[in-house]
């Protein structure tokens, strides 16, 4: 069996304080609605930082665990 650790994303919109968890669907949408190319803002999230979009601030979930560490499958 494989087991895989599956980047999760949060948002805080604008009017809002707290961090939500969101899909990355949802992520990808904002994104592409904001810039030219996404690599470069998946890459920011990757190194930590947050991405701001005029829709809301979004970031890479920190989410601890056994599968945190796990980039790839394992067997």
């Amino acid at each position: 069996m494989l087991k895989f650790a599956m980047p999760l994303y949060e948002a805080k919109y604008n009017e809002k304080d707290e961090w939500m968890e969101i899909s990355e669907l949802t992520l990808m949408d904002q994104l592409y609605r904001t810039y030219p190319k996404v690599t470069p803002a998946i890459k920011e999230m990757i190194m930590g930082r947050e991405v701001e979009t005029p829709h809301g601030i979004y970031r890479l979930k920190l989410k601890g665990g056994e599968l945190s560490d796990l980039p790839t499958a394992s067997p």
